[in-house]
């Protein structure tokens, strides 16, 4: 089977995602998504999201907010054994496209300063850096700043 972008629907896909996050808790810190928080927010239309799947398993995630016109991606994951694959800027296309489906015209992100492999992959997705919060990403043991990214969606770009 053919890996595949689908909206995220379902109380069975918001649990699959719960674990993939506890099972790469160094990915997330304390940043995770509970499965019935997460299920009702997509229900109730505060949260979207999209999964990538393979083989009927997620390999890959997104969760966003459409705000005004413009969506704020919270979160995008993907199974470290289908990194570097083309995933991540697959996914970021079904979120430029969603923006061009529904009339936004701008994608806003933080993305912390030592994930390298995530600040390139938006970068080359055309990206920009737009501000830093200090001390963003809280943890038990540590706090981490943030880059404040966007992505103007034009024509040129869906």
């Amino acid at each position: 089977m053919n890996k595949i972008i689908l909206e995220i629907t379902g109380l069975e896909q918001c649990e699959e995602i719960f674990i993939l996050q506890n099972k790469f808790k160094k990915d997330f810190g304390e940043n995770i998504w509970k499965t019935n928080e997460l299920y009702d927010l997509i229900i109730n239309k505060k949260l979207h999201g999209f999964i990538n799947s393979w083989d009927e398993n997620i390999i890959a995630f997104c969760i966003f907010k459409k705000i005004d016109d413009f969506i704020e991606l919270y979160s995008i994951f993907v199974h470290p054994e289908y990194r570097k694959e083309g995933i991540g800027k697959k996914i970021i296309n079904k979120c430029i496209k969603y923006c061009g489906n529904n009339g936004l015209r701008k994608i806003v992100l933080d993305v912390n300063v030592n994930n390298l492999t995530a600040i390139s992959l938006y970068k080359k997705s055309g990206f920009v850096f737009c501000g830093k919060r200090k001390g963003y990403y809280q943890n038990s043991n540590s706090t981490d700043d943030s880059f404040s990214m966007s992505l103007i969606i034009s024509n040129d770009t869906i």
